[in-house]
């Protein structure tokens, strides 16, 4: 090691000597020092950056292995290395940075212990000659090999001068190491030199802005969850402080600027390799957000989930489990759940994720309902499934963390679609090859996954033309009440929760244009937009607050007023089908930047619903045409009956067995569980 640490001191010293030379101030140097190792080491910044990429893209396949192995870790670290080797990842290229480090750091000091050496540049036999006059001085026995140079210049700057003399004795002279106020050649401690004790210190107040901004815009620390991030900061800024007690000041000095300097190259990173442009961040944030949300909500919820589980696994011969994610999955099962009940004696089990799910209220004796949601019991739930069916709205089992029975391979599971919108667009590729069937609400979901089966030779599913029963539900609901035309137009605007929707391109200027109008203009933004930029909306209320005409809504409380409305105006959010189908009147849709799941949509056959029926249910505009959205709304108006016409047209012709969808679902579901054995 100490001729590894030569060597390298002997490189750095130098590029000191270069940097002192040119400076003529020891602690500058040292700075400068500092700046040209983080230019030296910036292409290997630019690959740690790729590979970080390569990192996030793979997390989730890499989590998924994790529980799909939980019992096979020879297997699971073959499946590893496969996936790594799939996306070029190296998982060590990532240590590199730091690594690199050490001998840095352990070079630095070897040159600021020696500055005759590697800062002065005096000749090694002169440098030897003053040691053995050193040892005359003060015998041997108090000579340290890590500081016997620096004791040298001290004493000869105090006017202590050997027998014999040269140019160096005026070098020596002129070599001033402290900087600020600081000897950059002495070790803080609390005994002496009292100054030094800022070095520790800024050390780590550098060490917590560097760990500040990337978590803000490192691509890997963004995905981490909060108790990481902070322990992670808590550990570089103790790292730190506690590193700078041990070695030269100078060396500390080096270290702050060494963290002041990494700052600018994270955002030079990313306009070079913008992360956002092969990472849907705002995907990995959202689902971190729920993991985050629900480990409180275990944690609050632990023992009751516990004795549901227990529950569970003590009944006999279970026939049908359904399980839903939150509480707003409930309305997708409940009119099956209603023909189930009212048709037969099949005993449901109603497995959530949501303590405070609607089903709970539910006091119906052939209802068993179970909160479970962490992954502690839910994943051994799943892969000891013993039923005759599983009904969920769930895509992607198997891939993930929800896995098929690993004890009952003849459990049917059954995907309950919970939208009109393309499967091929808004599902992952494969999101539904683990299913035995599928309801389909639709002719186009019905072709879209026949179209992929073929493209990707996967075995045929069961798929059942059932329509789909909350349509039928809110069909119904709504015809049985009067509507009257309202005195003055209504026009709701309704985006979705995507990055670049209505809110963010181009809000202001649709309301600019219906501002001075005689129609009644509501914004209803998504309510997990208003959670996470409330403050945009306060702008927005601020903006408009004397237009008597517009109401910024961000109080979900209200009545929606979504299906009372004349026009309604999104971009992708999948309210425009049950709205248009409903109610049926117009849509203007933006085509704002269309947030795909699939990245390999286009070679399904079938085109998307959620492109091509844009025209036939209202009117589709580019962002650029949204100067044109008055004269589009006054044309629907005046069309109200074509509109009407042609969008129930549109509706029967997309939509299987209008007003039959859960009878169709709850005939299935019975005489699929009574005829297995």
């Amino acid at each position: 090691m100490a001729v590894i640490t030569k060597i390298l001191g002997t490189a750095l010293g130098w590029i000191m000597r270069g940097c002192f030379s040119i400076t003529k101030n020891y602690g500058i140097s040292i700075i400068v020092f500092t700046f040209i190792t983080k230019i030296i080491l910036f292409p290997l910044s630019i690959l740690t950056q790729k590979n970080s990429i390569k990192m996030v893209r793979l997390m989730p396949e890499e989590n998924a292995l994790k529980i799909k192995y939980i019992d096979d870790k020879d297997k699971l670290a073959d499946e590893r290395l496969a996936l790594y080797k799939k996306y070029k990842y190296n998982p060590m290229l990532s240590s590199v940075p730091l690594l690199l480090q050490i001998p840095l750091v352990l070079g630095l000091v070897y040159v600021i212990y020696r500055p005759l050496s590697y800062v002065l540049g005096i000749d090694e036999s002169i440098v030897n000659n003053l040691r053995e006059w050193l040892v005359s001085l003060v015998g041997a026995a108090n000579v340290q090999d890590n500081s016997y140079q620096v004791e040298i210049i001290n004493r000869i700057q105090n006017g202590i001068l050997p027998d014999f003399t040269g140019d160096f004795i005026d070098e020596i002279n002129s070599l001033n190491m402290n900087f600020l106020g600081f000897d950059l050649a002495a070790t803080p401690s609390f005994k002496e030199n009292y100054i030094l004790l800022l070095i520790p210190l800024l050390s780590g107040i550098s060490a917590w802005l560097l760990c500040y901004v990337q978590n803000k815009i490192n691509v890997l620390q963004v995905t981490q969850n909060n108790a990481t991030k902070i322990a992670t900061t808590v550990f570089m800024v103790a790292f730190s402080a506690y590193f700078s007690f041990l070695v030269p000041a100078g060396v500390g000095l080096y270290w702050i600027f060494g963290n002041l300097f990494a700052i600018p190259p994270m955002y030079l990173l990313n306009i070079i390799i913008p992360p956002k442009k092969y990472v849907d961040l705002d995907y990995l944030n959202k689902i971190n957000e729920q993991r985050i949300e629900k480990e409180k909500i275990h944690k609050k919820y632990k023992s009751r989930e516990k004795e549901d589980y227990k529950r569970f696994f003590s009944v006999e011969k279970m026939e049908l489990m359904i399980y839903s994610e939150q509480s707003g999955f409930y309305k997708y099962f409940k009119d099956i759940i209603d023909y189930i009940c009212e048709h037969s004696d099949i005993q449901i089990h109603y497995v959530t994720s949501d303590p405070d799910d609607i089903i709970f209220k539910d006091e119906r004796k052939q209802i068993s309902s179970y909160y479970i949601a962490s992954d502690q019991y839910l994943v051994p739930l799943f892969m000891k499934l013993d039923c005759k069916m599983c009904l969920l709205t769930v895509p992607d089992l198997e891939k993930y963390h929800l896995k098929r029975s690993r004890i009952n391979k003849n459990v049917e599971y059954v995907f309950v679609s919970h939208g009109m919108g393309s499967t091929a667009l808004t599902l992952r590729t494969g999101a539904l090859n683990w299913y035995d069937t599928v309801f389909c609400p639709g002719v186009d979901t019905f072709n879209e996954i026949r179209d992929a089966e073929e493209l990707y030779k996967t075995p045929k599913k069961r798929l059942v033309e059932t329509g789909y029963p909350l349509i039928d539900e809110m069909l119904a609901q709504y015809e049985s009440k009067e509507h009257k035309q309202n005195k003055i137009p209504k026009i709701l605007i309704a985006p979705s929760w995507q990055p670049d929707n209505i809110i963010d391109m181009c809000a202001e200027q649709i309301l600019d244009n219906l501002k001075n109008t005689d129609y009644e203009i509501i914004l209803r933004p998504h309510p997990q937009q208003v959670r996470h930029q409330p403050e945009k909306f306060e702008i927005f209320k601020e903006k408009y607050k004397d237009c008597k005409n517009i109401e910024i809504q961000t109080d979900f409380s209200s009545n929606n007023p979504i299906m009372e409305s004349d026009i309604l105006i999104t971009d992708w959010s999948d309210i425009s089908w049950e709205y248009a189908f409903v109610t049926k009147r117009p849509i203007i849709f933006i085509n704002t930047p269309m947030k795909v799941m699939n990245p390999e949509w286009e070679k399904i056959k079938t085109k998307p619903i959620n492109i091509s029926l844009r025209n036939e249910l209202g009117k589709a505009l580019d962002v650029e045409q949204v100067g044109q959205i008055n004269d589009v709304i006054k044309d629907m108006l005046s069309r109200r009956e074509e509109y009407h016409d042609q969008i129930d047209r549109v509706f029967h012709e997309h939509v299987y067995n209008i007003g039959k969808s859960k009878i169709l679902c709850g005939k299935y579901v019975i005489k699929s569980i009574q005829n297995k054995v």
